[in-house]
C-alpha cells in the first residue's frame, strides 16, 4: 500500500477548525498524517504529567475516514519549564556560546539528562499509542543535526569523547602513534587532556566550512563520536517506544546535505528509512532528488518512505527569503517520481500554513485563507492515482550500477579541502546526472562487500580507504565486475592519515599504475583531455584537482592536450582477473563525463534504456508482469520529444509510440516493450 498525506499541528487548531481540517483531509484523499513532533508542552505541560486526550481525539477522528497517524516524539523541542529546571541540557557552540530557548533543538543530544527525559516521553508515547490501531508507527525526533547542531562543547561532551576515544585506543600511546600527535608537539599523557577539535564557526548544518589547524586525525574522530551519540540519542527512544509497541519505528533524515549523522549506522537500528526531500518546484531536472532517493534507499536496500516533501511556495524561513511556486504539473510529477524512486510514502509539509512562529506563512496543502485553490486540485489527483500506481509498482528498485557515498571521506575532505569548488555530495550527484543523461540509473551505497550484486561501482574521491574494502575492491574486480576510482583514491587510511606508499595506495596493481604527482585547478592551470574509447574521442577540461598518471600495466586512453602535462596521462583502464579497474584522475566536465561514464557502465555489461535523452528528462526503470517498465519524466517546462528504440505501450493511456514519443511539460508516461 502507497501512504499519501500531510504533516499536521492540531495543537495549533480549536477543535472546530480540526473538525473542519479532517474534511479537507478527506477531500484531499490523504491516508497518513503526520503530528506531534513539535508539540511537547501538550504532551508533558509540567513534569511527568502527561496529557494524551487532546490528540486521542483527534487520531480517532482521522481513523474514523480510513487516515493513519505517524506519531512522533517531540524532543527537538525541550520544554522551558526542563530548561529552567536544567540549564545544563542547553546547547553549547564551539565558541562556548549555549544557545538559548526561544527557537528548537536548543538540546545536547549526549546530555544523561535530557536523555533520561526523552526516554521518559519516548516511553509514555509509546505505552499510550503502541496498541492504538489508527496509529500507522512511530517517528523519532526531528532531522538530526539541523539547525548547526551535532557538535555540542559542553562539559558533558567533552568528557563523552574522551571516554569514546579511551575506549577505541585503549591507552594514550596508541592515540599517539596512530594519529601521529608528535606534529607540532601534540602528544598527550592523558586522554582528560584532549578537547573537542571544532574551530570554526557554527553557521548552517554545514559545519566543517572554515581553514583550522586541528590533528586531521582528532578531527575526523570527533566526527564519528558525534555521530555515534546522536545515533545514540535516538535508539534510547527506539528501545523505549519498542518496549510497549511491535509497530514500525523511523526518524526523518535530510540527505546527504546534513553531515552530521551517518545514517548507514543510524537506520541499521530502525525499521523505515525515512527523509525529508524539498525538491524545486520550478527547476528542469532532479538529479539532485535522484541522487537523494538512490542513497537512502541503498541504506537498508529496501523501499523508503519521505516524511516531509514540499508542497508549494511563498515564504520560506530556511531559504531565506521567498521561494517559487510549483510549474503547473510539478507537484503531481514530483509524488509520481518519488513513488516510482521506491518510496511508499509521500508526507506534504504541511497540512495547514502556519500563522505564526519562524515558519509563519510558509506553503502548506491548505494556504492561510482556506481555500483550495489550484495546488490543491494535484493533490486530489495525486490521490486519485495511487491505485494505478500500486498497480504497477511492486517490488523494489534494482540497478546494475552503484556509486559508493563514503562519510568518513566526505568528512575528510571537509576537514582538509584540497579545492575550493569541489562539494563531495555533488561531486557524487554529477556522476549520477551523467549516467541518467547516457541512459544508465545507479544506486548510491556505502563501501562494503554488497558491490559484489553490482556490474559496474563507482568511487568518487574516496579518500579514506580501509585495507579489508581494498581487497573487496580487488576480489570484485578479479571476478568480473568495473570499477571506476576518481582522483584522490586511498590518499588515506581509516586514522586519516597518509601511508607512505605510492598512490593510490596499496592498489596500483588493481589500477596498473601510479599517480606522480596532483595540483589543483585553478584558473591559470585548466586543461584539455582527450578522451579516446571505441574509436571516438571526446574533448573537455579538468575540473577540480589534477593528476599525473605514470602507467605500469594499464593502457591510457585520456591524456592532456596542452600545459607542461601535454601528453600526460590522465584516464588509465587496467585488466585485473576477468575485470576492469579504471582510474580518472581529475574532474571532467559534464560532456566528458557523460561520454567516460557511458563507456565504462557499457563495457561492465550494464544494459542502458533503450531511448536517447537530453538533461531534464530522466528515465527510472520498474519490472512490471516479467518485462522492463520504462517511467519517463519530463521536468522541462516545454513538450518534449524523445527517440525511442523499438515500439512502446504506454500503460496509462493506452497510445503506442514507435520511434518518437511526446512528453508534455512536466508529464511522465509508464512505457511498456511491444
Amino acid at each position: 500500500m502507497l501512504y499519501y498525506g500531510a504533516s499536521y499541528y492540531p495543537e495549533q487548531e480549536t477543535w472546530e477548525e480540526i473538525q473542519s481540517d479532517v474534511h479537507v483531509i478527506r477531500r484531499a484523499g490523504f491516508n497518513i498524517v503526520r503530528m506531534g513532533e513539535f508539540a511537547w508542552t501538550k504532551f508533558e505541560p509540567s513534569e511527568g504529567k502527561y496529557d494524551f486526550e487532546w490528540l486521542d481525539r483527534v487520531v480517532e477522528l482521522l481513523g474514523q475516514i480510513g487516515v493513519q497517524t505517524l506519531m512522533c516524539t517531540p524532543t527537538a523541542n525541550p520544554p522551558i519549564w526542563m530548561v529552567e529546571k536544567h540549564p545544563e541540557i542547553l546547547y553549547v557552540d564551539n565558541r562556548g556560546v549555549i544557545r538559548p530557548f526561544g527557537g528548537r533543538r536548543h538540546y545536547c543530544y549526549t546530555n544523561p539528562v535530557y536523555r533520561a527525559y526523552s526516554e521518559k516521553i519516548a516511553a509514555a508515547i509509546g505505552e499510550h499509542y503502541g496498541s492504538n490501531p489508527h496509529i500507522i508507527g512511530f517517528h523519532i525526533d526531528n532531522e538530526f543535526g539541523q539547525e548547526g547542531t551535532g557538535r555540542c562543547q559542553c562539559a558533558e561532551c567533552k568528557q563523552a569523547f574522551r571516554r569514546w576515544l579511551a575506549e577505541k585506543y585503549g591507552d594514550i600511546s596508541s592515540l599517539n602513534e596512530r594519529m601521529g600527535t608528535i606534529f607540532w608537539s601534540q602528544t598527550y599523557e592523558r586522554f582528560d587532556q584532549i578537547n573537542p577539535p571544532v574551530h570554526t564557526i557554527e553557521n548552517d548544518a554545514d559545519q566543517l566550512i572554515d581553514r583550522y589547524y586541528d590533528n586531521p586525525s582528532l578531527r575526523l574522530d570527533f566526527e564519528r563520536f558525534s555521530s555515534d551519540s546522536i545515533i545514540e540519542f535516538q535508539n534510547i527512544q527506539r528501545d523505549a517506544i519498542k518496549k510497549h509497541s511491535k509497530k514500525p519505528v523511523t526518524n526523518n533524515v535530510t540527505g546527504v546535505w546534513t553531515n552530521a549523522v551517518n545514517y548507514y549506522d543510524s537506520f541499521n537500528g530502525l525499521d523505515i528509512v525515512s527523509q525529508n526531500e524539498y525538491s524545486p518546484l520550478r527547476g528542469e531536472s532532479m538529479y539532485t532528488t535522484n541522487h537523494s532517493y538512490a542513497f537512502i534507499r541503498g541504506i537498508l536496500r529496501k523501499n523508503f518512505w519521505v516524511t516531509e516533501t514540499r508542497s508549494g511556495g511563498g515564504q520560506c524561513v530556511w531559504a531565506r527569503q521567498g521561494i517559487l511556486q510549483p510549474y503547473p504539473g510539478a507537484l503531481k510529477q514530483h509524488a509520481v517520481y518519488t513513488y516510482v524512486s521506491g518510496s511508499e510514502a509521500y508526507i506534504y509539509f504541511q497540512m495547514k500554513t502556519f500563522r505564526y512562529g519562524a515558519e509563519q506563512q510558509e506553503a502548506a496543502v491548505l494556504d492561510v485563507d482556506g481555500v483550495e485553490g489550484r495546488r490543491f486540485k494535484e493533490f486530489t489527483e495525486v490521490s486519485s492515482t495511487l491505485p494505478v500506481l500500486e498497480k504497477y509498482l511492486t517490488g523494489t528498485v534494482n540497478n546494475d550500477i552503484a556509486i559508493c557515498y563514503d562519510y568518513d571521506s566526505h568528512w575528510a575532505i571537509k576537514i582538509k579541502p584540497f579545492s575550493k569548488d569541489f562539494v563531495y555530495q555533488k561531486f557524487a550527484i554529477d556522476i549520477l546526472a551523467s549516467l541518467s543523461i547516457a541512459g544508465y540509473n545507479c544506486d548510491v551505497i556505502p563501501p562494503g562487500n554488497d558491490i559484489f550484486k553490482y556490474k559496474l561501482v563507482i568511487l568518487p574521491a574516496q579518500v579514506i580507504m580501509s585495507e579489508s574494502f581494498k581487497d573487496t575492491l580487488k576480489n570484485y574486480v578479479k571476478q568480473g565486475g568495473t570499477v571506476i576510482a576518481t582522483f584522490l583514491t586511498a590518499i588515506k587510511d581509516p586514522d586519516n592519515c597518509a601511508p607512505r606508499a605510492h598512490i593510490p595506495a596499496d592498489l596500483c596493481d588493481l589500477f596498473g599504475m601510479r599517480v606522480t604527482e596532483g595540483e589543483p585547478v585553478l584558473e591559470n592551470t585548466v586543461s584539455t583531455i582527450t578522451l579516446s574509447v571505441d574509436g571516438k574521442t571526446v574533448t573537455g577540461q579538468n575540473l577540480f584537482w589534477t593528476e599525473s598518471l605514470e602507467p605500469a600495466a594499464a593502457e591510457i586512453i585520456a591524456r592532456y592536450d596542452d600545459t607542461f602535462r601535454k601528453g600526460e596521462a590522465v584516464i588509465a583502464r587496467n585488466k585485473y582477473g576477468d575485470g576492469t579497474a579504471f582510474y580518472m584522475g581529475c574532474g571532467l566536465e559534464p560532456d566528458l563525463l557523460g561520454a567516460f561514464a557511458a563507456y565504462a557502465a557499457s563495457l561492465s555489461g550494464t544494459r542502458r534504456v533503450p531511448f536517447e535523452l537530453c538533461s531534464g528528462v530522466e528515465v527510472l526503470e520498474r519490472c512490471y508482469e516479467g518485462k522492463p517498465l520504462y517511467c519517463i519524466f519530463n521536468f522541462l517546462d516545454i513538450k518534449t520529444d524523445i527517440t525511442a528504440d523499438g515500439t512502446f505501450a504506454d500503460l496509462l493511456t493506452g497510445e503506442t509510440f514507435a520511434c518518437v514519443i511526446p512528453i508534455d511539460a512536466k508529464g511522465y508516461r509508464f512505457l511498456s516493450p511491444l
